[in-house]
């Protein structure tokens, strides 16, 4: 793809102050788009059926349907990886056709985990991966190939793209129009492919917009959105592949922004809790799971389970406050994790930590109310 003349910046630059919207609220042709709060709505029945009813009465986190115990024998750190554990500050991806997970943790690269998330392993990768910070990452399944991996290091201002062999990535370095004409202040901090040739990268420890680009060949597509007056942070871009939208997880202003790709536009905002901080979502049909850095009051971080059909809050899962889980300050990524065990489903919940940091799972239970 050519770069922009010089001569056509300025039109660009006036193309994307129209639709970045820097301003108070995001608006839709004009029209501002209202701040939806999200309302806590239990559900009694979920997408797969119940699990079998659960002797005793262990420690739970959740409500409803949605009731989780600790996972205590799943995702164990390697030793290799102990020192690094603290420091955690990334992202975690699930490949489904190998049944593995992969979590990005800085300064080690990438640490598998497979046999029903007992087993564990840091990848031998390209050595870029273990430089800086894999802080964000989107996996894209392929018919007879590999998946396509994408991830954000916010540290050295990249985004890699690999498969699963995490060899020879290629490198996208920073972007260099309109505010980032300088080539400064650009520190991705998530990505999501939206489609087999293209993804979306947030920018937010940087300028705070979003922008797209292409896969084949790996390049920006010379467009950003968003900025500072869409988001002061905004932390985490997921797709939706049965909308087709892109959710912006907003994180200051605790608001998931669904945002079309193909009119350019916010179409709607949902918002948390006050005082709830939204770093990432992660899809598993009309449900969104979300990592929040805090909660409310500045309570521990929670993961939420957001039902995106009824714009609601299904339940809210406390895994420091509810099940111990000494670490989970402040929850930074997680992610679903879905297997059928014969004829039933067997329902997970995988989560990240800051500060300190760590990694921890969750499994769905059948339990009373």
């Amino acid at each position: 793809m050519k770069f922009i003349r010089a001569a056509a910046f300025a039109l660009l630059c006036s193309a994307t102050a129209t639709f970045a919207h820097d301003s108070a609220e995001p608006h839709s042709n004009g029209v501002p788009v209202p701040v939806n709060p999200m309302p806590i709505v239990v559900e009694k029945s979920g997408p797969v059926a119940a699990p079998a009813r659960l002797a005793g009465r262990p420690a739970f986190s959740g409500q409803g349907f949605w009731k989780f115990v600790a996972a205590t024998d799943a995702v164990p750190v390697p030793p290799q990886a102990m020192a690094e554990l603290k420091g955690a500050h990334g992202t975690l991806i699930v490949d489904a056709g190998q049944d593995v997970v992969y979590w990005g943790l800085r300064h080690v690269g990438w640490v598998g985990f497979s046999n029903q998330l007992r087993n564990s392993w840091v990848v031998r990768g390209d050595v870029a991966f273990a430089q800086n910070n894999l802080h964000g990452a989107d996996i894209l399944p392929r018919k007879g190939k590999l998946p396509l991996i994408a991830a954000a290091d916010n540290e050295g201002d990249k985004v890699y793209l690999t498969d699963t062999t995490f060899l020879n990535p290629q490198i996208l370095t920073r972007p260099h129009i309109g505010p980032y004409a300088d080539g400064k202040n650009y520190h991705p901090t998530d990505v999501a492919f939206a489609g087999r040739n293209r993804l979306f990268i947030t920018d937010g420890y940087g300028r705070d917009y979003f922008m797209p680009a292409m896969v084949e060949p790996f390049a920006f597509e010379e467009k950003i959105y968003g900025g500072p007056g869409f988001s002061h942070t905004p932390h985490g871009i997921t797709y939706d592949p049965k909308s087709k939208d892109i959710l912006v997880s907003a994180r200051p202003e605790g608001q998931l922004k669904r945002w079309s790709i193909s009119k350019e536009q916010v179409l709607e905002i949902g918002a948390l809790p006050p005082g709830t901080l939204l770093c990432d979502v992660d899809m598993w049909g009309d449900y969104a799971l979300a990592a929040c850095l805090d909660g409310a009051k500045q309570k521990p971080g929670p993961l939420m389970i957001l039902n995106l059909k009824t714009k609601s809050i299904a339940s809210i899962l406390r895994p420091k406050e509810d099940l111990g889980y000494a670490f989970a300050d402040h929850m930074h990524d997680a992610c679903w994790y879905i297997r059928k065990s014969g004829r039933s489903t067997e329902v997970y919940v995988i989560f990240t930590a800051w500060n300190p940091g760590g990694i921890g799972a969750l499994k769905l239970v059948n339990l009373p109310d």
